[in-house]
């Protein structure tokens, strides 16, 4: 089974637009498992962060994509598109609606990752529609110049 990551490194984050987001794009897609997440600051003073990865209400359209890495060298494209924006901005609930998950965190060294349960991955679907085909990492709060990472790995069917 293939499997991917991506990320977004060293960026600076904005609170109306995503760290990444993973796409199963539409009915050409396939069936995806997200398996684990992270994030992190080398910031040298203290400034509160809030991360949240959720699904959207609208779908992103036109998008910028980012650069990911593949496990098994036999399986080097993803079906599934990473991207870091697009021109047309999906739209999120309020927090904490859709929220998969959500952490407050400091960008002074701070940082995590999630690893989800075998049985229970985030799933994501081509010709999934709203809500099922996206899943973006979003910031509500904390920006920064360059000082905080956000990573994605998952598995495709």
């Amino acid at each position: 089974m293939p499997s991917f990551a991506g990320g977004n490194g060293a960026f600076t984050p904005s609170t109306s637009v995503g760290n990444w987001h993973l796409d199963a794009l539409g009915s050409a897609g396939p069936f995806g498992r997200v398996t684990q997440v992270s994030w992190g600051g080398s910031g040298t003073s203290s400034i509160g962060y809030r991360t949240r990865w959720s699904r959207p209400s609208t779908l992103g359209t036109t998008p910028s994509a980012g650069v990911l890495s593949y496990n098994n060298p036999n399986y080097a494209t993803a079906g599934c598109a990473f991207n870091l924006s697009y021109s047309g901005n999906p739209a999120y609930t309020a927090d904490p609606g859709n929220n998969l998950f959500a952490m407050d965190w400091n960008v002074q060294g701070g940082g995590g990752i999630l690893v989800l349960p075998i049985a229970q991955p985030w799933f994501i679907l081509g010709n999934g529609g709203v809500n099922k085909q996206q899943l973006s990492c979003i910031n509500t709060k904390g920006t920064d110049a360059s000082l905080s990472s956000y990573n994605v790995a998952w598995e495709e069917d």
